[in-house]
C-alpha cells in the first residue's frame, strides 16, 4: 500500500541519515554519544505512560509493566544526559570559555511555547511538525557530538529535543484526564 511504501522511504532515509550522523563522530566523544543515545528511551517512557491505564496505582500486570518502564526510562534518559555533561567537563580546558547552560533554556522555551499557542490556536499539522522540529534537534545533538568544539551544544540541543518530542508525542496521545493525572 502506499501508506507502507512511505514508511519504508522513511525507514530507509532516518536509517541512512543516523549511520552518517553517528559514523561522523570522533572516537573520544563515543561515550558521550552513546549516553545522549540513551534518551531513545523516551519512546518506551511515552508507551508506559500511555499503557498506565489512569489509576492512581497500577492494577494489571500490564499496568505495573508499564509503570516499571516509565520509572526505568526516566533514570535511563536523566542519566545519559548528566553522564554525557559530566563526560564532557572531563575535556574542558582552562582555556575554554564559561558555559552559559541555562541560556539553552531560551531556544526550548520558545519551541515549546510556540508548539503550544500554535496547537491552542488549532493548526492542523503543528504536531507533526513539532516533532519534525524535535527529531532534528535529536540528529543536530548528535552531530554536534562529533567534535570536541560543538559537543557542549550537541548535548544541548538533544535536550531541547527529546524534552520537546516527549511533549509533541503526549499532546498527540488522546488520552483521559485520569491517564494524564497519572503521567502527571
Amino acid at each position: 500500500t502506499a501508506e507502507f511504501v512511505g514508511m519504508i522511504n522513511i525507514f530507509t532515509l532516518a536509517g541512512l541519515v543516523g549511520y552518517q550522523v553517528v559514523w561522523g563522530v570522533v572516537p573520544a566523544l563515543h561515550s558521550p554519544l552513546m549516553s545522549v543515545t540513551n534518551a531513545i528511551s523516551g519512546m518506551t517512557a511515552v508507551g508506559g505512560l500511555v499503557l498506565m491505564g489512569g489509576g492512581v496505582v497500577p492494577q494489571t500486570v500490564p499496568q505495573m509493566l508499564a509503570a516499571s518502564a516509565v520509572f526505568v526510562s526516566s533514570i535511563n534518559i536523566v542519566g545519559g544526559f548528566l553522564i554525557t555533561q559530566r563526560m564532557l567537563d572531563m575535556f574542558r580546558r582552562p582555556t575554554d570559555l564559561p558555559e552559559n547552560n541555562l541560556q539553552y533554556m531560551l531556544p526550548a522555551g520558545v519551541f515549546l511555547g510556540g508548539y503550544g499557542l500554535a496547537a491552542l490556536a488549532g493548526y492542523p499539522h503543528i504536531h507533526t511538525m513539532a516533532l519534525l522540529g524535535s527529531g532534528l534537534c535529536c540528529i543536530g545533538g548528535i552531530a554536534g557530538l562529533a567534535s570536541q568544539q560543538t559537543a557542549r551544544a550537541g548535548n544541548a540541543l538533544g535536550m531541547i529535543g527529546v524534552s520537546s518530542g516527549l511533549v509533541a508525542t503526549l499532546a498527540t496521545v488522546s488520552a483521559t484526564t485520569p491517564v494524564y493525572t497519572q503521567m502527571a
